[in-house]
């Protein structure tokens, strides 16, 4: 398990008026600047026997932070396990099924577009980036259920979430928390249901790919049919193949825009697999809700 910190951004991204891009934990090659300062992120890699099930840890340091307007949260390519450690999380979500409260111990599952939270949200929290078809293996769920959702902790792991909650809230490093983490997730993978091996290898091949392979082709490496990687998906993932690629494509598109804003878009989208610039256009308003141009004026200024 490594431990890094990031370079911060003003604190006004986060708790100032409008809307910001919030950074993906999903893979190293997208990540976004996180929030800095004296209230910063955390990044932290898991122990080398969970690499491929756990993606990435976050702390966020968030005592000064205080998200005060509602803020437009893409789509990750991750489930999202949230642990409030300390602080009020008040905050509301507003997805396409409907408002609810933030669990403080919660679990966001795949989704396939922008959803917005906040305000109300304050205190430290640790983040654990999931590969979908890890998650299913930690909760036996199948995560349909999970799909454009947020749901308690406790209502997948029972009073695990609890115990686990006062662990890393009794930890006195990030450091620490993060080898609490390392312990509780190995145990519980280790316990519950193992998945599909067709699905896994799918889905890696989709990651490493950010996209970039159809799904047809995918199945005819894997010696499957798209039917059963469909199927597959839905009870392990929780999106359709070609809609997680869709979200890895965004992704990495995203990527590209932000790290280099003055790179052509027609270049960014023939980088990343799309069929012209409309086709990128179309999907960044499905998916964060903007076009391009509306995001680079959302992001975070270093």
């Amino acid at each position: 398990m490594t431990v890094e910190g990031l370079a911060g951004t003003d604190p006004g991204a986060v708790a100032g008026a409008g809307e910001h891009w919030w950074p993906s934990l999903a893979d190293p090659g997208t990540r976004i600047v996180p929030v800095g300062g004296a209230h910063g992120v955390v990044i932290g890699q898991p122990h080398p026997r969970l690499r491929g099930h756990v993606l990435s840890y976050a702390g966020i340091d968030g005592a000064d932070v205080a998200v005060a307007t509602v803020q437009r949260v893409p789509p990750e390519c991750a489930v999202m396990l949230t642990i409030w450690l300390s602080g009020a999380c008040r905050g509301r979500l507003f997805t396409a099924r409907c408002p609810a409260a933030v669990p403080a111990l919660g679990v966001a599952g795949l989704y396939d577009r922008f959803y917005r939270i906040g305000p109300g949200i304050t205190g430290a929290a640790v983040l654990v980036a999931l590969a979908p078809p890890s998650a299913f293996a930690l909760f036996g769920v199948g995560m349909g259920e999970l799909a454009n959702t947020h749901l308690p902790l406790a209502d997948l792991v029972g009073r695990r979430a609890a115990v686990l909650a006062e662990q890393l809230a009794l930890c006195p490093t990030w450091r620490a928390r993060f080898t609490v983490l390392d312990r509780t997730l190995t145990r519980w993978l280790s316990a519950g249901p193992v998945p599909d091996g067709t699905l896994v290898r799918a889905w890696q091949r989709i990651a490493t790919s950010r996209g970039g392979t159809g799904i047809g082709r995918i199945a005819d490496e894997l010696g499957c049919s798209r039917r059963h990687l469909e199927k597959k998906f839905a009870e392990q993932v929780g999106l359709s193949p070609k809609t997680v690629a869709r979200v890895w494509r965004f992704q990495h598109a995203a990527h590209l825009l932000l790290a280099a804003p003055g790179r052509p878009w027609a270049d960014i989208a023939h980088a990343c697999g799309y069929t012209d610039q409309a086709h990128l256009n179309r999907d960044f308003r499905l998916l964060a809700g903007r076009t391009p141009t509306q995001l680079l004026d959302a992001r975070p200024h270093p």
